[in-house]
């Protein structure tokens, strides 16, 4: 089955690392797209060093959720997936 998972972050470093903690603890066969809004609190370098398969897409930090989850969807669109989670990184 392939999955992509698409998300966006914000200067949310510790509400996104338990985040993809689980997800992973769930399915660990599946592709992130995960959106950084220009983040100033180490998101990415987090991510880049806990995560390293995640695909991080940088914003500008005018995206905020809708247009970051656009962006995300345009980057996972172009593979050929069966299932998208949108998945928000507090739930």
């Amino acid at each position: 089955m392939k999955i992509a998972v698409l998300l966006t972050s914000f200067n949310r470093k510790e509400k996104t690392k338990e985040c993809l903690q689980s997800l992973y603890k769930i399915l660990s066969e599946l592709d992130v797209y995960l959106v950084d809004d220009n983040s100033t609190d180490g998101t990415v370098l987090m991510i880049e060093e806990n995560f390293p398969q995640i695909n991080i897409i940088r914003g500008n930090g005018n995206l905020f959720w809708n247009r970051g989850m656009h962006l995300a969807w345009e980057h996972a669109s172009k593979r050929d997936y069966e299932y998208y989670i949108w998945l928000n990184d507090d739930t």
